[in-house]
């Protein structure tokens, strides 16, 4: 092989490993609300409860909040889903805590005060949800039902 070459192989391999693992490492991540400054994309209120906060995030990085699950649910209703969203919500005994949406376990109660009057809480922990439930009272109800793509 000539010098030439043997440069150029060596720019084409660098220039592969270098794509390969800007590839591999842009892995998109939900971040923190910022409560008090993000303004809901469905209600356009300001977020500022941090027990109610719900966030999605597109395929491309994208993050949009929302000022609680209820206006998260009614903007997936009113625009619909795509299977490379992801939906978080706020852990209701964790203020502050997103949790994945598709995981959490949701307590819909009059006890409960969330910010558009939804009445509605989540919880990551379902031993946590049923226990608030016995206190106050409340349906639990999945993530399925409340997006309706689930009976249960």
């Amino acid at each position: 092989m000539k010098p030439f070459d043997l440069y150029r192989l060596a720019f084409l391999s660098i220039a592969i490993s270098l794509g390969i693992i800007l590839i591999v490492s842009c892995k998109h991540e939900m971040r923190e609300l910022a409560y008090g400054k993000d303004n809901c994309e469905h209600c356009r209120m300001t977020v500022i409860d941090p027990q109610f906060g719900a966030g999605m995030m597109t395929s491309t990085g994208k993050v949009f909040a929302f000022d609680s699950g209820e206006c998260l649910i009614g903007y997936i209703k009113a625009k619909g889903t795509k299977p490379s969203e992801h939906y978080y919500v706020s852990d209701y005994m964790k203020p502050g805590t997103l949790i994945d949406a598709s995981k959490a376990i949701f307590l819909h109660s009059d006890s409960i005060q969330s910010p558009m009057g939804g009445n509605l809480a989540a919880f990551f922990d379902t031993q946590e949800a049923k226990a608030t439930q016995q206190k106050i009272g409340g349906e639990l109800l999945s993530w399925g039902k409340l997006v309706g793509t689930h009976e249960n």
